[in-house]
């Protein structure tokens, strides 16, 4: 008898541990224990990161001694379908030549579409540096010279408007407010304007190291451009390589197929960002041009670069143009805000989807939660590539959870799980 109940109690913990085996085969398990332990190291990092100074000046100075490569991966990811476009129509041009192998006529290709895309990123960035400058210099110089009288007129403006009131109580305060605010702005100079005078060739000398310092990366990057740009296919195939030497089969083609709609994401909505805000840019030199506004070229250049961030781009840009532009006269700062506002919507309804497309999947209030989350985590360039990267994560969320649903036999449209009963709407009808 007791045999026999050794027999059931070791049958009955076979079965239990069959179960739990079966528990832990099955893959949303796995999934959720990988989820777990990617957000527990990642936790780990943020706390390391954010609590060990040495450890945050370790990464700062690897960060600078890598900036280099970096630049060069952006500029090459930029240049790419430039470089790409040369290299395709100009190789079998050449490969027609009876003297000169293919391997050559590759060889080749790559020499002049590297030569084209560097000549174009350096006429790019010394044209708008051209363009820009003078007329930036102009703008500061315009503004000390003419804020003064400008605080005098707006002084004198709430003057007479305080007279025209007959509110002598509220002339006497807003008069003395300005007064005092007189007093402050020179009490600050002669406090902490001139006695940092002292330390201004210091200061310029430490800029100016900076400055080569950061001249010579950029350098450095051009050269590492031209690396990444020639070597890219290498490259990926020595990534592709290790993938599949360290992985499975399933998984090397899953973290391929990951790449690559990384890829496409980042390459269809930067590239596509850049081209509508050069369409943005030129619109708005237009305007300003057949208007007879100032600094067109300057605010226009500022309104194009500010309008690759989605949503807020418009409007980041619109308030330091509108400032500059109000120095010379404050109507044409109004009416210039109205275009710009006329403008957005232009790019948000007609451009913008027109170049775009649907390049991110992403609704409008994703886009801004987006903006918003990763802008307040990483700066300007979360706000800058919070979209696409955000784009991947609900891509593949969206993914597993259709997964889910269609291994119960359930509707994937999100269409199909909205409720409209509270409105006493049919939903059919909505599909009609």
């Amino acid at each position: 008898m007791k045999e026999k109940k050794i027999e059931e109690t070791i049958e009955k913990t076979g079965e239990g541990l069959g179960k739990r085996n079966r528990l832990t085969d099955r893959a949303e398990f796995k999934l959720g224990l990988t989820i777990f332990i990617a957000g527990a190291l990642l936790i780990i990092f943020y706390q390391i990161v954010a609590h060990y100074t040495g450890f945050k000046s370790g990464l700062l100075n690897l960060g600078r001694i890598i900036s280099p490569f970096i630049y060069g991966f952006v500029m090459a990811y930029l240049l790419s379908p430039v470089y790409n476009l040369i290299v395709k129509k100009l190789y079998p041009l050449l490969k027609k030549g009876e003297k000169i192998t293919n391997k050559t006529a590759l060889t080749l290709s790559r020499v002049v579409a590297s030569i084209v895309a560097v000549m174009l990123l350096v006429g790019v960035v010394g044209g708008m540096v051209a363009l820009v400058v003078p007329q930036l210099f102009d703008s500061v110089s315009r503004i000390s010279e003419t804020l003064p009288s400008a605080f005098n007129r707006f002084v004198a403006w709430v003057e007479k408007y305080t007279a025209n009131m007959g509110n002598q109580d509220l002339a006497a305060q807003i008069e003395e407010a300005v007064d005092s605010l007189r007093e402050n702005v020179v009490r600050w100079v002669q406090d902490i304007i001139l006695p940092g005078v002292g330390t201004l060739v210091q200061r310029v000398s430490t800029s100016v190291m900076l400055t080569l310092r950061r001249m010579m990366n950029m350098l450095l990057g051009l050269v590492a451009c031209v690396y990444f740009l020639n070597g890219k296919e290498k490259f990926r195939a020595q990534i592709h390589k290790t993938s599949i030497a360290l992985t499975s089969p399933k998984t090397s083609k899953e973290l391929e197929e990951l790449v690559t709609f990384t890829n496409k994401t980042f390459g269809g909505f930067i590239n596509g960002k850049l081209i509508d805000s050069l369409i943005i840019g030129i619109i708005c030199f237009i305007v300003m041009t057949i208007f007879g506004w100032p600094y067109a070229i300057l605010v226009s250049t500022i309104i194009g670069v500010t309008n690759i961030v989605p949503f807020f781009g418009p409007f980041i840009g619109a308030i330091p143009s509108a400032l500059i532009i109000a120095t010379v006269d404050p109507w044409m700062a109004f009416w210039f805000l109205i275009m710009i506002v006329i403008l957005q919507q232009l790019d948000g309804n007609v451009i913008g989807p027109a170049i775009l497309g649907q390049s991110t999947g992403l609704s409008s209030f994703w886009v801004m939660f987006s903006i918003v989350v990763f802008g307040g985590l990483f700066g300007f360039a979360g706000m800058l590539l919070g979209v696409p990267v955000f784009a991947i994560i609900y891509y593949y969320f969206s993914k597993i959870i259709d997964k889910k649903l269609e291994k119960r036999g359930m509707d994937v449209l999100t269409f199909d799980y909205e409720d409209y009963n509270k409105y006493e709407i049919n939903k059919k009808d909505l599909t009609k």
